[in-house]
């Protein structure tokens, strides 16, 4: 119960932070359309597969600028005062969640933004599979960049470190994300159900990860 109060009470104050200076959200939308509207100057007219091959690619670096700074605010006196009044794995769950909601208000935004920009109509022929892909890879791009962040706020807050870090972990998870949505665009690809259960599979071990190592990076 305590913990729960403390993952509360954190989560609030990081809605509160992120109200007061929009800083994350803005950045993650000023790219999202940036990013789409270079897409559209490239690339006036292009298929589904195409269309799900960038949209993950948008979604992956937007997913990165926006957990990029999830620790970076409790560097110095502030690291003290959250290390005697909140638990590792309390403040750990609060920055999953505050990233997982990021990162799903990138995936909807990248998807409206790269339609509006299609040439063509884009359909989705799956969107229970899409949805689920999208909902499942928030919860395992928040889980992994979220302690892969800690470990780079801890060096310092070396951005490169966390791309280097990133990228390796996540290989697995976005290969299967990437073949779940393009099922869901229509192509014909066999076990779907059995991804889905490996995505959800990797969720867990990612958070239970985090949650047996955070304590000692945190501390450290």
């Amino acid at each position: 119960m305590q913990t729960l109060r403390q993952i509360a009470h954190l989560l609030k104050w990081e809605f509160r932070a992120e109200w007061r200076n929009r800083t994350a959200i803005s950045s993650v939308l000023l790219y999202v359309v940036a990013t789409a509207t270079i897409v559209y100057m490239a690339m006036t007219n292009f298929s589904a597969m195409t269309f799900n091959a960038v949209l993950w690619i948008v979604l992956f670096f937007g997913a990165l600028v926006a957990t990029g700074r999830s620790f970076l605010r409790e560097g110095g006196r502030r690291h003290l005062y959250y290390y005697q009044v909140a638990s590792p794995e309390a403040l750990l769950t609060s920055k999953w969640i505050f990233n997982t909601l990021q990162i799903w208000l990138v995936s909807g935004a990248s998807y409206l933004a790269l339609r509006f920009f299609a040439a063509e109509n884009i359909e989705v022929f799956e969107p229970a599979t899409f949805l689920a892909a999208v909902g499942l890879g928030g919860v395992g791009l928040s889980a992994a960049l979220t302690f892969v962040g800690a470990i780079a706020a801890r060096a310092g807050g070396n951005a490169t470190l966390m791309s280097i870090l990133s990228l390796p972990i996540l290989t697995p998870l976005l290969y299967l994300l990437v073949n779940l949505g393009a099922y869901s665009f229509g192509l014909p690809i066999e076990q779907t159900d059995t991804m889905l259960i490996y995505v959800g599979a990797i969720d867990l071990i990612g958070l239970a990860v985090g949650l047996v190592l955070f304590p000692f990076v945190w501390r450290d």
